[in-house]
């Protein structure tokens, strides 16, 4: 493993029978989601095999799990002892007839360490974990209420803290925007720091400031955030609504938007970028997938021949995927991931034809991407993605995992 790589992932939860927010830290080091050895992932992974775009588009995901019997799997995928909370949060204090069941929400930030969680009064706070302890502090509020924020953590420069608070700024843009009503409710944001005065040395300053949209949707009603993903100085969103879809690049520098072309990334949600390949991964069609997004910022489309997509086909017919959650594929550094998937375990009755019950979990897989045959950073040839081991972590007290961070 590399030095660079996380230690751990950071679950926010949400417990309905107590009514509590939680914040979990899965420590990696305990868990064993990777081979330890290039030998035993030889012998004991498995390598995925690829799919072209078009044929991924039209895979019935309730019908891909089928090469596997479900005690075999389930041996394969011990469960997870959760750990203890580090947080509890209670809901805000708010109306209950908010069109929302979300009332807390987790986002990430550029250190492992730290987690940035709102509320939905706009408040905005920070959970720290500092040489063994604990402590929260607060940032500025936003401005208006995100239904459904995606946010995207940009990592500070050398002189971005000069106390050594590696948090980095956080840009927040609702996935479900109105470009209509801009102007009277700020749908994407950002929480800068502006470094200290110099009369003022023990200050902290940290801004909320309201970005707008790209100019080419302000006539639209609605439209949804369909991926994004940090390149270079730019964040780039794909936004489809009822009048076409799109690709736009936010130039963090200058506060101006680029429309790269009337066409989508791959990804759904998130793509982190893997600087030891040159790629930027994540999850499409709720499939692990790498694509090369270097030249997006310039207008250049992405052709299929710069992206991977790989098959999950090992999971038995009796895990089915939750229809309205997207997996999350989480980055460790170095080529590795979790990709993370949240399954119904459903219990047939194979004689009368009919399910008997159902139990929800998420299933925690260590997933590595990496080159064979000597090929160069940046390309597609001799990519392959080899899946590790999986872990179960099963739900219980009406508990939901909202945010793997």
């Amino acid at each position: 493993m590399s030095g660079g790589m996380r230690r751990f992932l950071n679950l926010g939860l949400y417990d309905g029978h107590r009514r509590l927010y939680l914040l979990r830290r899965l420590d990696l080091s305990k868990t064993g989601f990777f081979h330890p050895t290039e030998e035993e992932a030889a012998a004991h992974g498995k390598v995925l095999p690829t799919l072209t775009p078009a044929k991924a588009r039209a895979t019935n995901r309730r019908r891909i799990c089928n090469t596997q019997d479900l005690a075999t799997a389930d041996a394969a995928a011990p469960k997870i002892v959760p750990p203890k909370p580090e947080l509890l949060m209670g809901p805000p204090q708010l109306s209950p007839c908010l069109d929302s069941h979300r009332f807390v929400h987790f986002f990430p930030t550029a250190s492992e360490s730290k987690v940035v969680l709102g509320d939905r009064g706009n408040r905005m706070l920070r959970f720290n974990v500092v040489d063994g302890s604990r402590y929260i502090d607060t940032l500025p509020c936003l401005h208006g209420v995100k239904k459904m924020p995606m946010a995207i953590s940009v990592p500070p420069t050398d002189s971005h803290l000069p106390d050594g608070d590696d948090t980095g700024d956080l840009y927040i843009i609702d996935g479900l925007l109105h470009p209509d009503k801009a102007e009277v409710r700020p749908q994407f944001e950002a929480l800068v720091w502006r470094g200290f005065k110099p009369s003022a040395i023990s200050s902290r300053f940290w801004h909320c400031d309201i970005l707008p949209l790209p100019p080419w949707i302000s006539h639209h009603e609605h439209a949804m955030v369909f991926g994004h993903a940090l390149v270079g100085g730019s964040i780039c969103f794909s936004i489809c609504g009822a009048e076409g879809a799109g690709t736009y690049c936010f130039h963090i520098a200058t506060r101006e938007w680029s429309k790269a072309g009337n066409w989508l990334m791959p990804f759904n949600g998130k793509a982190d970028y893997v600087p030891e390949l040159g790629l930027w991964f994540g999850v499409s069609n709720n499939l692990p997938c790498a694509a090369d997004l270097s030249g997006i910022v310039g207008g250049e489309e992405l052709s299929p021949n710069k992206m991977r997509i790989w098959n999950r086909d090992d999971l038995p017919e009796e895990w089915q995927p939750k229809s309205l959650h997207q997996p999350i594929a989480v980055s460790l550094g170095s080529g590795r991931f979790i990709i993370v998937d949240f399954l119904d375990a459903m219990k047939f009755n194979k004689e009368w034809n009919e399910m008997e019950s159902v139990k929800e979990f998420a299933l925690f897989t260590g997933m590595e991407v990496a080159y064979s045959n000597g090929e160069s950073k940046g390309t597609m040839r001799g990519l392959r993605m080899m899946k590790h081991k999986s872990r179960r972590y099963m739900f219980s007290n009406q508990q939901r995992i909202e945010a793997v961070l």
